[in-house]
């Protein structure tokens, strides 16, 4: 039996997304202290092997913004790189990623801030654990 080694896929997200957009700060969960418009937590949602030798992710991205057109405009424009991360990252990382439309999810712990949040499915291959 074969199985892979499961990566961290909401950190991987988030160090990808942090080296293509440079005007909003990424973070995983736990939401972080000072949460701000311009923000984007990424929170890891689980998944489950596809193969042999890779796994699918599923995962949630929140970009909080100042009004809903704002974090509207963001999330489309961050839930575009998300689907094309197998194209931009050199790396074999990814090797799939499909993206729903982002929808409005306010966010009762930033009552301040517009939310708008899209899941994504990600296909990575992993490093294979033989028994």
């Amino acid at each position: 039996m074969q199985v892979v080694t499961p990566i961290d896929i909401a950190n991987a997200i988030r160090i990808d997304l942090a080296a293509i957009v440079d005007d909003r700060r990424f973070f995983c969960i736990p939401l972080p202290p000072d949460l701000q418009a311009g923000d984007v937590v990424i929170e890891s949602l689980g998944g489950s092997g596809v193969s042999g030798n890779a796994d699918v992710y599923d995962v949630t991205i929140g970009v909080y913004d100042v009004d809903e057109d704002a974090a509207t405009q963001a999330a489309n424009a961050i839930s575009g790189i998300v689907a094309s991360l197998p194209l931009r990252v050199t790396s074999t990382q990814y090797s799939n990623a499909t993206v729903n439309k982002p929808y409005a999810d306010h966010d009762p712990r930033a009552p301040q801030l517009a939310r708008q949040s899209f899941r994504a499915s990600v296909i990575c291959p992993g490093n294979r654990i033989n028994f």
